[in-house]
């Protein structure tokens, strides 16, 4: 069976996903279900992460590309209201303070005040702050791996379901099973 969907000018189609979604209904609760996801969307950054490394400016220290990686969770400066716990999510970005000027770019902005430095041995007045052009280098990274990212994805779902399961399985034999556990697998 064949899924399409639309999002932002993306489109994909997955086959095999009736089939992996069986497998997904059969684990028993909810928390194993959103790890199942969760483990497979960060496998799935992982393309995006090595093309953005390789495509980001790298500076004197490097802490730029360095700090690119896949999250679970954003930094609180980052979250903007409420979060729906019943959604997974993962990020992929940097937490470099300066990773939005070089994505984004900046503009000239006038000093309200000009400032006096010290530069090479001369004192220099500073009118204003200059501007970056932008270098998107994340969503060049997003762009170019979207379609392997999402490939992964659905491999890894589906290494992830019997990982899962073998856990499952491993418990029920040790007779570790949790209460929720023993009532997911008996619906």
């Amino acid at each position: 069976m064949a899924t399409g969907a639309q999002m932002r000018g993306y489109s994909f189609e997955l086959h095999g996903v009736k089939e992996l979604l069986a497998m997904f209904d059969q684990l028993p609760t909810v928390a194993m279900q959103k790890t199942v996801i969760r483990n497979a969307l960060v496998k799935a950054g992982d393309p995006i992460v090595e093309a953005a490394k390789a495509s980001c400016p790298v500076g004197p220290t490097g802490n730029l590309r360095d700090s690119i990686h896949v999250s679970r969770s954003l930094k609180p400066s980052q979250r903007k209201g409420w979060r729906d716990r019943s959604v997974v999510t993962v990020y992929v970005g940097s937490n470099a303070p300066h990773a939005h000027l070089v994505e984004f770019g900046t503009v000239e902005r006038t000093l309200k005040k000009p400032r006096n430095i010290l530069f090479n041995g001369r004192w220099v007045t500073i009118r204003s702050t200059g501007f970056v052009s932008p270098n998107p280098f994340l969503r060049n990274a997003w762009d170019a791996m979207k379609h392997k990212a999402l490939k992964t994805f659905a491999g890894e779902m589906e290494q992830q379901i019997y990982k899962a399961a073998r856990r499952l399985r491993k418990r029920a034999e040790k007779g570790t099973l949790t209460k929720r556990q023993v009532e997911g697998l008996m619906r």
